[in-house]
């Protein structure tokens, strides 16, 4: 009989483990882009705001679809005498209209275009804008990635959470 119990107890155990260990499918998409003239530079900042992203758990970071897209822009300032070096790193989040939001305030023919009008203009393109200095080493390039995607995740991401 205890062994019995021990057995079931222990199928239990197991498929809520295999359950919690499902993923759960991303609730935001967001994509990346950097601008900046240096490649290496523009590789190093993309890998550490989209690493930061990856940490959310309801976030997947993908171009295809995006509910939002950060755009990064990176400059390097130096002082006249190059003897200290700062990142100066401004973002602008975009918000996108979601998946099939066209087909559901278009009509065949076009007789709601005034509607469609007050709707477009009550949709927020640019939801947010970050800017933020980091000294000249990468471990300060690293932590304004890091500082960039908690405001976002707070300002952005957090509203969304709570309005669902």
């Amino acid at each position: 009989m205890k062994t019995t119990v021990m057995i079931m107890l222990l199928a239990v155990l197991t498929s809520a483990s295999a359950i919690a260990d499902e993923e759960v499918p991303p609730r935001f998409r967001i994509a990346v882009e950097v601008t900046v003239p240096d490649d290496d530079l523009r590789e190093r900042v993309t890998g550490y705001l989209s690493s930061e992203l990856q940490n959310l758990r309801d976030v997947a970071v993908t171009s295809e679809h995006p509910d939002y897209k950060l755009f990064a822009m990176v400059m390097q300032v130096a002082t006249s005498d190059d003897r200290r070096m700062a990142y100066v790193l401004s973002v602008s989040v975009a918000g996108f209209f979601p998946d099939g939001y066209f087909d559901s305030i278009l009509r065949d023919d076009l007789a709601n275009a005034n509607e469609i009008k007050q709707r477009l203009g009550e949709v927020t393109v640019y939801r947010n804008q970050f800017m933020s200095l980091a000294g000249p080493t990468e471990a300060n390039l690293q932590q304004v990635a890091k500082n960039v995607v908690a405001k976002f995740n707070y300002h952005v991401l957090g509203p969304e959470r709570s309005e669902h």
